[in-house]
């Protein structure tokens, strides 16, 4: 059944997701383009930035920093049954959201850059914020600590740039992948056994509240950790226990029974990458994997991030247009590339640059062609109808 917006309250709200998940699907598609440009071909991506920082950035705040508005700002309404924003908000943020794109491509004066990217954020942290406030909504306001960190995060990256101290610009970057990972961890631990129950009410799933706990407050112990800079061999130890923590969360899940419904195993695949990722990256800091830190990140933005995306804007996007929730044989392609784009990356290091970059651009591709033309149109007629 289509998930359609609470009329009563937000009836003739806008929906946030169109105009900020139609941004996050643009750029996770031209944004990979012209890193594979530069890598190829040598052209620079950012008059701004040197181009490993530009690539990072453009993925944690570009492409994710347009899809974590798209989804907070939808889901947060209709958590709430208070409109997080208006036309001209939205307006505005989707505007600054473009204009960083632009000015950090343009080489315009770093100060605004960093004004127009860190404000985008603040701008949905205060929306969402709002909402969480005059609802008194209180399981929700980590969101808002997530959104207010994810701005200290921007503006340290900003800072470290300007000193030209690209250690910290490292630190900084992947303090932001563990901040995301976080909110995949909380936000995909609330809703895909939601999803999976709601869909397939005979599935028995296993949920334990004292394993729920230990899986959150470890992702936030882990980015603690890599913020403080503690020793490698402790964060490596660290993140291993909680992938072992959110596989065993995972399993209780029974995802194997989902392989029948596109829009539930993608969501489980996603969070299974979430477990690897983090097994990878605490391999490698442990030195019992080959690769860097920076090279085994990609199971998590690249296999995680890139799957939990494509499944949830999907799922926003059809649902909060009164659409069905279905996907067809395209975007059930789509939902498999990341998969194979993190593969391809993990396993062949540099050789596979090209071909994980090919398939996650056409993943991204895919799902711009069959879903632009829902995001543009928004409800269809009878569901506007029931809104007004």
């Amino acid at each position: 059944m289509p998930e359609i917006p609470l009329p009563s309250a937000i009836q003739r709200a806008p929906l946030p997701f169109r105009p900020l998940f139609l941004c996050a699907g643009a750029f996770a598609t031209l944004g990979m383009l012209a890193w594979g440009l530069f890598l190829h071909l040598g052209w620079n991506p950012s008059a701004t930035l040197i181009p490993i920082a530009w690539h990072a950035h453009a993925m944690l705040y570009g492409f994710a920093g347009a899809l974590v508005g798209g989804f907070v700002l939808t889901a947060s309404g209709h958590w709430t049954g208070i409109a997080t924003t208006n036309r001209s908000p939205l307006a505005v943020a989707t505007l600054a959201w473009a204009a960083a794109r632009f000015a950090l491509w343009l080489g315009a004066p770093l100060w605004l850059a960093a004004a127009l990217d860190a404000g985008y954020l603040a701008l949905v942290a205060v929306l969402v914020g709002r909402v969480v406030f005059l609802s008194g909504n209180r399981r929700n306001f980590f969101l808002v600590a997530i959104l207010l960190g994810y701005v200290a995060l921007d503006l340290w990256f900003y800072a470290a740039v300007a000193r030209g101290d690209y250690a910290q610009v490292t630190r900084a970057l992947l303090v932001c992948v563990d901040l995301l990972t976080l909110l995949m961890i909380a936000i995909g631990g609330r809703v895909i056994p939601f999803f999976t129950g709601r869909k397939l009410p005979a599935l028995k799933m296993a949920q334990w509240t004292p394993l729920t706990v230990a899986v959150n407050l470890g992702a936030a112990i882990v980015l603690l950790l890599d913020f403080v800079g503690i020793d490698l061999r402790v964060r490596g130890a660290c993140m291993l226990v909680l992938a072992v923590l959110v596989l065993l969360r995972l399993l209780g899940w029974r995802g194997w029974r989902t392989l029948h419904e596109p829009m539930l195993w993608v969501l489980h695949l996603g969070y299974l990458w979430l477990a690897v990722g983090l097994a990878l990256r605490g391999l490698g800091l442990l030195g019992l994997w080959s690769q860097a830190e920076v090279e085994t990140l990609h199971g998590i933005t690249v296999g995680a991030l890139g799957t939990l995306s494509l499944g949830m804007m999907t799922r926003v996007s059809l649902g909060h247009s009164g659409r069905e929730i279905r996907a067809n044989a395209a975007l059930v392609v789509a939902f498999a590339l990341p998969t194979l784009a993190a593969v391809l990356r993990l396993a062949i290091g540099t050789p596979g640059w090209l071909w994980a970059a090919c398939a996650w651009m056409l993943a991204f591709g895919i799902w711009l062609v069959v879903m632009t033309p829902v995001l543009l149109r928004g409800l269809p007629k009878r569901v506007e109808a029931v809104r007004t």
